[in-house]
């Protein structure tokens, strides 16, 4: 899966360079845009992973991979990402600035829970019109019906 090979890649460049820049005296906050490129990709690595997971029939018959491959790709995948991001984490707090990484992790915590928070609430809410007019349409259809048989009876 290409998707994944990609994702690896982005945090891996991404990674090179914070360590660079904090090698070379800058602060951590001063290359927040590279920050924003690991968590992108370890963001597009989920991604691909669920992809993987909810592929359609035919991507699955003609993907050309086995289940092994993907799975193996996908856990690869997924250590990688981890193992770069604890090493940036350490690597950060070796170089004094493990604080901005814990206040960086605090606010990720935060806009994640509310992201998700408003997943669910679309969701419950496309549920909830989904059911209106299920039993919308289910009414009518047996108030159409019984008009009919009613023609028909009178």
């Amino acid at each position: 899966m290409v998707e994944i090979g990609i994702a690896i890649s982005m945090a891996t460049s991404a990674y090179r360079t914070i360590k660079q820049a904090v090698e070379l005296g800058r602060e951590a906050e001063d290359i927040a845009d590279y920050f924003g490129k690991f968590f992108d990709a370890k963001d597009a690595m989920s991604a691909a992973s669920q992809s993987a997971k909810n592929q359609p029939l035919v991507k699955k018959l003609f993907s050309g991979s086995s289940v092994e491959a993907q799975a193996l790709e996908v856990t690869a995948g997924r250590y990688k990402i981890a193992k770069i991001e604890a090493e940036l984490k350490e690597f950060l707090i070796y170089s004094g600035q493990g604080d901005f990484y814990e206040d960086m992790m605090k606010e990720r915590r935060t806009i994640r829970t509310a992201r998700l928070q408003e997943a669910s609430r679309k969701a419950e809410n496309k549920k909830m019109w989904v059911d209106v007019f299920s039993i919308a349409a289910i009414v009518a259809l047996s108030g159409g019906i019984l008009y009919i048989l009613l023609l028909i009876l009178l």
